[in-house]
């Protein structure tokens, strides 16, 4: 009898680990770690205390520095490494991915094998910061057809979603229901939405050479100015609504200037661009990115456009 008791309390003991281990995103289906920019290790049960979500604006860096065996795209120099590396956190968990839209940071998805991103925060943690929802709103779509491979597809990309749509509303009540469920299970978290650094000058001539170089048509960077003040507009009003944090991104170096903080994609520039991923940030957009969130949590201010 003493024997199926104890066999009884090992099974519910096991039942409780593997219900902690899955509430925390330690079960064994998931892919789960945090990494200080050399080793991977297991993410913290309750969370990190400094957690990077998002999508490819906050794990993109210079290609030197991608982390091995990382389907994530995510670089040693990213985003949330400069942000790490400024505040020195106890903990710190990079959860951003490539590709990510708001459904892959609450919920596993049919494109995402990994866990959610949410998985990495808990009571714990507390600073997250946040680039999404360019990905929700077609940024996919958009930077094939306007910039990779330009092609007549662009106005149609570039016209989706925009502020008023139906499909702009869902995405930004889905942007507010997802800061709720980081809210619920990091509620001693400082939340910051990081803009977007542009692509290119939000207005007036951009230089017609550069543009050239990248087989870019100069009415394809108006389509896109369109669609980048949805964009923000979208990250604003959430970060007002939810009265959370807004980073409000650089805007004086954009692609075709001496300093940019984004790079370009295209066969001709091969090899004479940054040591950076195409049409996303530079490790100066990104280290300019990381000043800014220092400085504010930090409480002290800095030209947005240094």
């Amino acid at each position: 009898m003493g024997r199926i008791v104890a066999a009884v309390l090992v099974l519910a003991v096991v039942a409780v680990l593997c219900t902690q281990s899955a509430l925390y995103g330690n079960g064994s289906f998931y892919h789960r770690y945090q990494t200080d920019g050399v080793n991977y290790i297991p993410d913290l049960p309750g969370g990190a205390q400094y957690v990077s979500m998002g999508d490819s604006y906050a794990a993109a860096g210079s290609h030197s520095k991608r982390l091995p065996l990382d389907l994530c795209a995510r670089n040693a120099d990213d985003l949330g490494h400069v942000i790490a590396q400024r505040m020195q956190p106890q903990s710190f968990t990079d959860r951003a991915c490539s590709g990510a839209t708001l459904d892959d940071l609450t919920q596993q998805t049919v494109q995402n094998d990994r866990a959610p991103q949410m998985y990495g925060i808990g009571p714990f943690t507390r600073l997250i910061t946040l680039v999404a929802g360019a990905n929700s709103l077609g940024f996919g779509g958009l930077i094939t057809n306007c910039f990779v491979i330009p092609n007549d597809r662009c106005s149609v990309s570039a016209g989706m979603n925009l502020p008023g749509s139906d499909g702009w509303r869902f995405v930004k009540a889905q942007y507010l229901a997802t800061i709720d469920v980081l809210h619920k299970y990091a509620p001693s978290a400082i939340i910051m939405l990081v803009g977007y650094l542009p692509l290119f000058a939000l207005d007036g001539p951009v230089d017609t050479g550069c543009l050239g170089t990248a087989h870019i048509p100069m009415r394809n960077v108006e389509l896109w100015r369109t669609w980048y003040r949805g964009l923000e507009q979208l990250v604003k009003e959430v970060a007002a609504e939810r009265k959370l944090l807004y980073i409000a991104p650089p805007t004086g170096h954009p692609a075709c200037t001496d300093d940019p903080y984004v790079a370009l994609q295209g066969v001709d520039l091969r090899g004479h661009g940054p040591d950076a991923y195409g049409l996303h940030p530079t490790v100066a957009g990104q280290r300019a990115m990381g000043n800014l969130v220092e400085d504010r949590l930090r409480g002290r201010s800095r030209t947005p456009s240094a």
